[in-house]
């Protein structure tokens, strides 16, 4: 997001670019603690009839983590495999 502000900066009008310098100050961090805080964020500038909107949302990911209570099975891809269970079966890698 501020790769491309700072790219089309040139391009937009006296009140946006003024507006994406302060932004480019200390607005990323407003974006920054709202998306930590499970809020969307979105800058918006003109650049005459153009408006442009950069938007972005939190996104949670789960872990990934080892199943236990079953027959372990063999890694997909166990030359990327990273686990160190016991009992996990990944053709010879780490924990297997």
């Amino acid at each position: 997001m501020r790769l491309s502000v700072r790219v089309l900066l040139s391009s937009f009008g006296s009140e946006d670019t003024e507006r994406a310098f302060r932004w480019l100050d200390h607005g990323q961090w407003e974006a920054i603690m709202r998306l930590k805080a499970g809020e969307p964020y979105a800058f918006v500038a003109s650049s005459g009839d153009i408006r442009i909107e950069w938007a972005a949302r939190p996104v949670l990911f789960l872990p990934v983590t080892h199943v236990t209570g079953g027959p372990s099975r063999p890694c997909a891809e166990p030359a990327l495999c990273r686990c160190v269970a016991h009992d996990h079966r990944c053709g010879g890698h780490r924990g297997g």
